[in-house]
C-alpha cells in the first residue's frame, strides 16, 4: 500500500520509537534549534481507558478501541489492523467524540465493522481491559516545503489492577506532505538521543500487561510466503519486512524479557537482512540499495561475537543434548556462566539496540521499502522472481556441493562451509515459497545439517575451553567431548549423503 494514494477511510501514518532517557530535554536543546521552519508546542495530561469483551473479540481481530480523556473532553477511537513497515504505522484510525466517558461503539460508521460482527451484543458484554496515563507534550514542525508532522513526547504508564509498566516513547506523525521526511526528522533524533524503532503499541504492551503474559520469542518461519506469480520486487520487499519485523519484534522481547534466545533472533533477523540485499542487488542494482548493503555489513560483523553466547546457552540448557553430563559439572557450569556475562558486559547489546547505527539502518530500510529508488535504474524489478529463482537456487546449490568434498569431512572444513551454508538456507527461505511441497524433502536433510552445525560449534568451544581450566574430571571431560564430537560428524556425514542425494525441488 502506498501512503501516498488518496485514501478511502482515514490512514494514521506515525513512527514509534522508545527512549530510555529524558528525551525531551535533549529534543528541546540540541535538535529543535537546527530546524528550519515554524514549530507549535502544546502539553496535555491523557487518560485512556481500553475496552474489549471478555474473551477479547476485538484484540482477535487485530483491533483496538479506547476512551481518551483530557480534562472533561472525551473521544473514543477505534483502530484497526494496518501495517507495520520498520517502525512506520499505516492504521485506519476513526474518531467519535463523547459527552461522556462512557463508550459506544453505535457511534461508529456501520461498514467498518466485519460482516459477522453484532454490533449491539459487543456493545453490551466491553469492559475496561488497562488504562494509559501519561503527559504528552506534541510538537508541529512545518517546514518550508509544505510538510508538516508533529513530534509527541509520552511519558507516563501502563496499568492494570495488578502491574503497570512505564512508558517513554517518541512519536513521529505526518499531518500533510511525504512520508520520508518522517525518516529523515526520525534520523536526526536517533542522532542525539539513544531511541529504538518500536513495532508494538501501546495497546499491544497493555494486553501483554492485562493476560499477565511475557512477548514470547518468535522464530523464522518454515519459508517466506509468496505467490508463484510474484514480482522481483514483491518478493524482495517481502523478504526484506520479514528480516527487518523479525528485528525489530526480537529486540523489543530481549529489552522486555532479556532472554537471550531473543538476542539470536534478533541477530537471525539482521543476517536475514543482510541476505536478502546480497540476493537481489545484481537486479534492483541502485546506490541507496548498495550503501545499505555495505553499513549492514559493517553492523552485522559488530553482532559476530552473538555466536558464542548461543553456543554457550546451548551447552547450559537443562533441555539440550549435553544436559546429563555438563550440568553436574558445577565448576565448568560457573566459568561458563562467568564467560557469557563477561562478554554481555563488554558488548552491551542494549546499547547496540539503541545506538544510532542500530536505528538507522532500520530506518533507512524501511524508507527505501517505501520509495523504491530501484524503479529510476533498475529494468527487471516487474519482472516475475521465479524466472531468478531458478538460477540463484541452482547456483547455490552448485557452490556448496563444490565446497564439500566428496569424502568424510572433518571439523574445521564443516566449521569453514558454515556461512556458505547459512547463507544458501536464508536463499531457499526466501525462494522457496514460490514451489511446491517437495521441497521439504530437499530442505529439511540441509536444515538438519545447519542443527548439526550449531551442536558442533558448542562442542568445539567446550573443547577450548577444557584447555583453558581445571576440574577435577577433567580428562575424563575431555575425552567426552571427544567422543561426542566423533559421534555428531557420524551422523553429519549421513545427513549431508542424504541431502547431496536428494531431487532439487525448482
Amino acid at each position: 500500500m502506498d501512503v501516498n494514494q488518496p485514501q478511502t477511510q482515514p490512514l494514521e501514518v506515525e513512527l514509534k520509537l522508545i527512549t530510555q532517557h529524558d528525551a525531551l530535554s535533549v529534543f528541546q536543546e540540541k535538535i529543535l534549534p537546527q530546524f528550519s521552519g515554524t514549530v507549535e508546542r502544546v502539553s496535555a495530561t491523557l487518560k485512556n481507558q481500553y475496552f474489549d469483551t471478555p474473551e477479547q473479540l476485538l484484540r482477535q481481530h487485530r483491533m483496538g478501541l479506547r476512551v481518551r480523556s483530557i480534562n472533561d473532553v472525551h473521544e473514543q477511537t477505534l483502530k484497526q489492523k494496518g501495517a507495520v513497515i520498520g517502525g512506520l504505522h499505516r492504521r485506519p484510525e476513526y474518531n467519535v467524540p463523547l459527552a461522556t466517558a462512557n463508550v459506544d461503539i453505535r457511534l461508529f460508521p456501520e461498514e467498518i465493522w466485519p460482516s459477522d460482527f453484532h454490533i449491539n451484543t459487543v456493545q453490551d458484554a466491553l469492559l475496561p481491559i488497562f488504562t494509559t496515563h501519561f503527559h504528552r507534550t506534541t510538537f508541529t514542525l512545518a517546514d518550508a516545503s509544505g510538510n508538516v508532522f508533529e513530534v509527541v513526547f509520552d511519558v507516563g504508564d501502563i496499568s492494570t489492577d495488578k502491574a503497570n509498566r512505564a512508558i517513554n516513547e517518541i512519536e513521529l506523525e505526518l499531518v500533510k506532505g511525504q512520508p520520508e521526511q518522517l525518516f529523515a526528522f526520525a534520523k536526526i533524533i536517533a542522532k542525539h538521543i539513544p531511541v529504538r524503532v518500536n513495532d508494538l503499541t501501546k495497546a499491544a504492551f497493555g494486553y501483554a500487561l492485562a493476560n499477565g503474559k511475557e512477548f514470547k520469542v518468535k522464530h523464522l518461519p518454515y519459508v517466506l510466503p509468496l505467490s508463484r506469480h510474484a514480482t522481483t520486487e514483491e518478493a524482495f520487499i517481502a523478504a526484506v519486512n520479514a528480516a527487518l519485523s523479525h528485528w525489530q519484534y526480537n529486540q523489543s522481547v530481549y529489552m522486555e524479557s532479556f532472554k537471550l534466545q531473543a538476542l539470536t533472533e534478533v541477530v537471525k533477523g539482521i543476517r536475514l537482512l543482510l541476505q536478502a540485499l546480497s540476493l537481489y542487488l545484481p537486479v534492483l542494482q541502485c546506490r541507496e540499495l548498495l550503501n545499505l548493503h555495505k553499513q549492514l555489513i559493517k553492523f552485522s560483523q559488530q553482532l559476530d561475537w552473538e555466536d558464542e553466547i548461543h553456543a554457550i546457552r546451548y551447552l547450559r540448557s537443562r533441555k539440550g543434548p549435553f544436559s546429563k553430563r555438563i550440568n553436574k559439572e558445577q565448576g565448568l557450569m560457573g566459568y561458563l556462566q562467568g564467560r557469557k556475562e563477561g562478554i554481555l558486559n563488554t558488548q552491551a547489546p542494549q546499547a547496540i539496540i539503541f545506538s544510532e547505527q542500530s536505528s538507522t539502518l532500520q530506518l533507512t530500510t524501511a524508507e527505501l521499502m517505501l520509495l523504491k529508488p530501484w524503479r529510476s535504474v533498475a529494468k527487471a524489478y516487474d519482472a516475475p522472481v521465479i524466472e531468478h529463482a531458478h538460477g540463484w537456487l541452482s547456483q547455490g546449490w552448485q557452490t556448496i556441493l563444490q565446497a564439500m568434498p566428496k569424502r568424510a569431512m572433518t571439523v574445521t572444513q564443516y566449521l569453514s562451509t558454515e556461512a556458505m551454508l547459512r547463507q544458501i538456507l536464508r536463499n531457499g527461505f526466501m525462494l522457496a515459497g514460490l514451489f511446491d511441497e517437495e521441497r521439504e524433502q530437499f530442505r529439511a536433510p540441509w536444515l538438519d545439517l545447519a542443527l548439526g552445525l550449531e551442536e558442533l560449534n558448542a562442542l568445539v568451544l567446550l573443547d577450548e575451553i577444557l584447555l583453558e581450566i581445571e576440574l577435577d574430571e577433567q580428562h575424563e571431560l575431555q575425552q567426552w567431548t571427544k567422543d561426542k564430537i566423533k559421534a555428531l560428524l557420524n551422523v553429519m556425514e549421513m545427513t549431508r549423503q542424504v541431502a547431496i542425494s536428494a531431487d532439487i525441488y525448482w
